[in-house]
C-alpha cells in the first residue's frame, strides 16, 4: 500500500510539473525574446519643467491654477504590445494629485444608479511623454482645452475615468474654462546606449 502511495505521488509530482512547464513555456520564451531585443534609444534630455496657468469659472466666480508639471525618465520599460519602450514620469511641482476643479458634493444625484461615492473634475496637463518630445511621429496629441476630465470611484472600490465635453461642464457642473497657457514640449533627440 505504501509502495502504491509512493508511485502515485511521483506520478502526480511529475503530472504538475510537465502541465507547469507546458503552460509557462510561452511566458518563459516571450520574457526571452524581449530580453533579447535591444533598449530603445536614451534621452538626451531626461528632466524639465513646464510652469503653466489654467483660468476656468466656477459658479461665475473666476479662479486660477498655477503650477509647474515636472517631467523625469523613468527607465525602461515593456509590454506585449510595445516591446521595450522609454518610461516617464510627471507630477506637479504643488505635490497635488490633478487639476482638481470640482470635487462633487453629492455625485448620487448626477447619477441614476446610485453607485458612485467620489466623483472629481479635474483639468488633465498631458502626459509626461509629450513634453519630453517623445512621441512618435505617427501620434498626434492634441491638448483637451476647453474639455475637462472626470473621475468617479463606485460603492465597490472600481473606478471610471474619462472627457466631459465643454457644454456638459458647463451645463451640469457650472464650470468653463477660459484659458489655458502652457510651457510648449521639447525637442530631445535619442541615442543608442553603447553596451
Amino acid at each position: 500500500m505504501k509502495k502504491i502511495s509512493i508511485i502515485i505521488t511521483i506520478w502526480l509530482s511529475f503530472s504538475a510539473l510537465v502541465i507547469f512547464v507546458i503552460f509557462s513555456w510561452p511566458w518563459l520564451l516571450l520574457h526571452n525574446r524581449i530580453d533579447s531585443l535591444p533598449n530603445p534609444p536614451q534621452p538626451s534630455i531626461t528632466y524639465g519643467e513646464f510652469p503653466f496657468r489654467l483660468e476656468y469659472e466656477l459658479n461665475g466666480q473666476r479662479k486660477v491654477i498655477q503650477d509647474t508639471l515636472i517631467c523625469e525618465f523613468d527607465g525602461t520599460g515593456w509590454d506585449e504590445g510595445q516591446g521595450k519602450y522609454r518610461k516617464w514620469k510627471g507630477y506637479l511641482a504643488s505635490g497635488k494629485e490633478r487639476l482638481l476643479l470640482l470635487e462633487v458634493d453629492n455625485p448620487v444625484a448626477l447619477r441614476s444608479d446610485g453607485k458612485v461615492v467620489k466623483q472629481e473634475i479635474y483639468y488633465s496637463v498631458g502626459s509626461a511623454r509629450y513634453y519630453m518630445g517623445d512621441m512618435k511621429e505617427y501620434e498626434k496629441y492634441k491638448q483637451s482645452f476647453p474639455d475637462a476630465s472626470y473621475f468617479e470611484q463606485y460603492e465597490d472600490g472600481s473606478t471610471s475615468s474619462g472627457v466631459i465635453q465643454s457644454d456638459e461642464l458647463l451645463r451640469k457642473y457650472n464650470i468653463k474654462l477660459i484659458s489655458w497657457d502652457y510651457t510648449q514640449p521639447i525637442k530631445n533627440n535619442f541615442v543608442a546606449s553603447k553596451k
